[in-house]
């Protein structure tokens, strides 16, 4: 039979802890909401898989290798069978080489061990809902012929959306055999919402919410998290509609929140619970091309543009880019694609902010009857987008150090691993 665990553990960074998201420095002045780390842990037998959603914008590789490395001298959990994702809230804790990462790093080996140390006989079921009032994709086809990201509401010079959303809700929960819900993970492909009148306050966003919003609901306490889907082109602002009030504060992230949960609670209410799934775990490492380093000229050049007043979105990122390929010479990257298993619904992990297209792309050739994108897994390494972004132009593109066909070599690597996945059973 299988047993499940699942823990949280709280990560709120201190005060002075630099915030990242936005194109200006920032830094904690408060604490809005706390920060968590949420683990599950699945077995059947002698295997098991876990899974981790962390409330940060994103951590990168070799920081989630050293906690896998971690939990494996604790659990005697493989690497390839831990999944490590964040929210990308854009209000949480900057992590690099530095004390508080140590620190987190440590919090999300200890997220594990508490949830392989609380298994216990346990159902499983997965489900879908549907929320498609809170989701936009925010690249626009303008009247000039190019593509812009976040045009502004009421601009009219927007003619239409340049690209789709994917409005499913998964939800995996995890059932004690005797009643009682160990814990649930939701799916939503949906950008940090923001708000609150306070951008130097930490908060985990409506991912936080979420949390609390369905264990309401179901009525019972238990650890619940919601990993953010393939949503690099995907945000909240409705430009062809009424925008928010700009009084709005965090209102809005609660009801973005609250109306997730609800299609969350749908799912769960209809879902139905097995006790008996076969669990499997498959990673392959990629190799992705960078793009060529830029001249001086270009480093200059692109400075200039991103520092103008007016600046878009597009000659921002690029200078953000070029500055980081300045600093990092180095013609390719290597990551983590990951694919786990429990009966017929499959997780897949990937390490960047992949554009929407690609990961409705992943659901679709999934041999699997659940299909949930987990993004920022195991790596952060920026936008991910499609060769059809590449061609139109805009932030995602602009903002990417990679060359174009990298999201679809994630997204191909991703469906082997599921192929592989569900031959095995």
């Amino acid at each position: 039979m299988l047993t499940a665990g699942a823990a949280c553990v709280d990560i709120t960074p201190p005060l002075g802890t630099l915030i990242p998201g936005l194109f200006h420095e920032r830094r904690a002045e408060a604490i809005h909401d706390p920060l968590h780390a949420r683990s599950f842990v699945v077995g059947l037998g002698d295997e098991a898989i876990a899974v981790v959603v962390c409330d940060l914008i994103g951590i990168k590789r070799d920081q989630i290798d050293r906690a896998k490395a971690a939990i494996e001298d604790a659990t005697g959990l493989p690497p390839a069978r831990v999944l490590v994702c964040c929210t990308h809230t854009h209000t949480g804790a900057h992590t690099g080489d530095d004390a508080y990462t140590a620190f987190v790093v440590q919090r999300i080996a200890d997220a594990v061990r508490l949830a392989c140390e609380r298994r216990e006989p346990a159902e499983i079921g997965w489900a879908s809902g549907h929320e498609d009032r809170v989701v936009f994709n925010r690249r626009f086809h303008m009247r000039d012929g190019g593509v812009r990201t976040n045009p502004g509401s009421g601009n009219a010079d927007v003619i239409e959306a340049a690209g789709p959303v994917d409005p499913e809700v998964g939800v995996l929960c995890l059932r004690r055999a005797g009643g009682g819900t160990v814990g649930l993970l939701g799916n939503y492909a949906l950008h940090y919402v923001g708000g609150g009148d306070h951008e130097r306050a930490v908060s985990a966003d409506y991912f936080g919410w979420f949390s609390q919003f369905i264990q309401a609901l179901c009525g019972e306490t238990f650890v619940a998290a919601l990993a953010n889907g393939a949503c690099g082109d995907i945000n909240n602002n409705d430009v062809l509609g009424t925008s928010r009030p700009k009084n709005d504060r965090y209102q809005h992230t609660k009801r973005v929140a609250a109306l997730v949960a609800s299609a969350a609670y749908w799912a769960v209410s209809e879902m139905e619970l097995t006790g008996d799934a076969s669990i499997g775990a498959a990673i392959e490492e990629v190799r992705l091309q960078r793009r060529a380093a830029p001249t001086a000229d270009a480093v200059a050049t692109a400075e200039h543009d991103g520092q103008q007043t007016g600046a878009t979105m597009g000659q921002r990122a690029a200078a953000r880019r070029v500055a980081r390929a300045g600093a990092d010479t180095s013609s390719h990257a290597l990551t983590w694609v990951q694919a786990l298993r429990i009966g017929d619904v499959a997780l897949v992990g990937v390490p960047g902010e992949l554009l929407v297209r690609l990961g409705l792309d992943i659901k679709r050739r999934s041999p699997f009857g659940q299909t949930m994108v987990l993004e920022l897994a195991n790596d952060s390494i920026g936008y991910l987008p499609d060769l059809r972004a590449f061609e139109e132009g805009g932030y995602e593109p602009e903002a990417s150090v990679f060359q174009p066909g990298v999201g679809e070599q994630i997204a191909d690597a991703a469906v082997a691993l599921l192929d592989d996945l569900h031959a095995q059973a």
